[in-house]
């Protein structure tokens, strides 16, 4: 009986310092990019949430539909400022605008925030554009509190508004 011992050889030796060469350089290179990769996977998760911010604003009226007649911010669950009556996009009322300056930003940000079902801080800028170009500011919420990440994101939105049978234009700002 022939009897084999295990050999290591010159080429096994270094092949497998090689291999285990290439592993280590290839996780490396990986794990260098992950913090990238967060950081991009949070600026992105902003920028959806300003985005929808705006599109409850702007394309939805709210519940209940009709809140800017409520008598009592109690009875509103959320706030939109979609014009209901006409069934259109993009169209928000000034009636809306006006009933939402009635949640006092400065005061009561946390009741803002409740109405618009986020947990974060944002800040809200309603203008409407004039003939001539300018901007009149029509409504500002802003939170005391600076967020605690340097990610920012600003959503600016173009859209018509009804003033009492009036269609004029005006530009929603939603920052966080």
């Amino acid at each position: 009986m022939v009897k084999i011992k295990a050999q290591l050889t010159i080429q096994y030796l270094a092949s497998f310092i090689f291999f285990v060469g290439l592993v280590v350089l290839i996780y490396l290179s990986y794990s260098a990019n992950i913090p990238r990769f967060v950081e991009e996977v949070n600026k992105e998760n902003t920028r959806s949430k300003a985005y929808q911010l705006s599109e409850i604003l702007v394309n939805d009226p709210g519940e209940p539909i009709n809140w800017d007649t409520a008598a009592s911010p109690n009875q509103i669950k959320r706030i939109g400022l979609s014009d209901h009556t006409n069934n259109k996009t993009n169209l928000i009322l000034k009636s809306k605008i006006d009933k939402f300056h009635d949640f006092d930003c400065y005061t009561n940000f946390k009741e803002v925030q409740d109405k618009l079902s986020l947990n974060r801080s944002f800040s809200i800028f309603i203008f409407n554009i004039t003939d001539n170009g300018n901007r009149d500011l029509l409504y500002n919420c802003s939170s005391l509190v600076s967020p605690k990440t340097g990610i920012n994101a600003t959503v600016k939105r173009i859209t018509a508004m009804n003033n009492y049978g009036k269609i004029e234009l005006v530009e929603v700002i939603v920052q966080m």
